[in-house]
């Protein structure tokens, strides 16, 4: 069931759907702009899996920013101000003292922002595919909002930004969500926007704890981008992880999670058994192959070769195992496996 929508007002007006989950630790997450909808979003399996788990032992907020799903779609306005308003207005509508942030994409700046003008009430902060220079993601300016050019970008920037948060995988699906999340011509300016963003001189004054999570394989995540981020920020943690999705939502969902949960101290309750009373038998066949292989080493890329399976559906099998073995990641299922002789 997804959760309950509610509505804080931001400072110019501008009416925020929000949602809460889960009790324990505060931590808010902003929107991955201009691609929010708190209800569609629901639908996505990936995605809806990765708040449920995060849930499990923390209480997560997360919203549409102005423009964007459920909130008002008639103020499409995406400079770092307006997104910096519409936190705040979420921030005080919780009532939340102190709390952690998570930022994704676009929305990076954004907390990066609000972490640096607010260290008495941001305790950690959370980062993925972010960038605090809008042109080095975006080296290119977006064309202008001309009607007669405005749907023939859109379909190329839905359908693009589709296959590369997937790998490819599951595609069409994520394309028609972005469609539901933003119009057009507001979604250009959310990217144009973005471009113009610039918080480099805010990098030092990051006192909150900061992890900043990286796939490196992901085509879209740029290593030295993440890199400099974490030169930048005082005492940032840069943690790499498997897989070639550079969304969240997508690939090896429980390991990004426990990343989360380890940096934040999160002690998340035990989702299974991981005993040896039979639990591994709910394993599909080609499940079992998946986990014999990760205990033996094997990356994701050298077990979708040893497999004859591309590395999205490896992935893919490693979250569904997951739970069934009563582990959260990479690691405790090769222990799991180890422990049990399914090597």
């Amino acid at each position: 069931m997804p959760p309950s929508i509610r509505y804080a007002t931001t400072s110019d007006a501008v009416r925020i759907a929000y949602a809460t989950m889960g009790e324990g630790l505060p931590l808010l997450c902003l929107p991955p702009f201009p691609f929010s909808h708190l209800e569609a979003g629901w639908g996505l399996e990936g995605q809806r899996q990765w708040y449920e788990r995060l849930a499990r032992g923390a209480q997560v907020a997360l919203y549409d920013a102005r423009g964007t799903g459920l909130s008002d779609r008639d103020r499409a306005e995406f400079t770092l101000d307006a997104m910096t308003r519409d936190l705040e207005a979420v921030v005080n509508r919780l009532g939340w003292e102190r709390f952690a942030l998570c930022g994704f994409f676009n929305a990076v700046p954004v907390a990066i922002d609000y972490t640096a003008r607010h260290p008495e009430v941001v305790t950690d902060l959370v980062i993925w595919g972010g960038f605090a220079r809008g042109s080095d993601v975006y080296p290119v300016p977006l064309p202008p909002e001309a009607p007669d050019l405005v749907g023939i970008y859109w379909n190329v920037i839905v359908d693009t930004a589709a296959r590369m948060w997937t790998d490819g995988s599951d595609a069409r699906e994520l394309a028609e969500f972005f469609r539901q999340c933003v119009e057009p011509g507001a979604a250009l300016r959310a990217f144009s926007s973005a471009r113009g963003y610039n918080v480099l001189e805010l990098l030092p004054d990051v006192a909150a704890r900061t992890l900043i999570l990286h796939r490196p394989h992901a085509p879209a995540q740029r290593d030295e981008i993440a890199q400099a981020l974490a030169a930048a920020i005082p005492d940032a943690e840069l943690s790499m992880l498997e897989g070639e999705a550079p969304s969240p939502f997508s690939g090896d969902i429980d390991a990004s999670v426990a990343a989360i949960e380890r940096f934040l101290g999160i002690e998340a309750p035990d989702t299974g058994p991981g005993r040896a009373d039979g639990a591994v038998q709910e394993l599909t066949p080609r499940e079992a192959e998946v986990l014999r292989l990760v205990a033996r080493g094997l990356a994701n890329k050298e077990i979708a070769r040893e497999l004859d399976l591309s590395v999205h559906t490896v992935e893919r099998h490693l979250t569904n195992l997951y739970p069934k073995i009563g582990c959260r990641s990479r690691t405790e299922a090769a222990a799991f496996a180890l422990n049990h002789g399914h090597v």
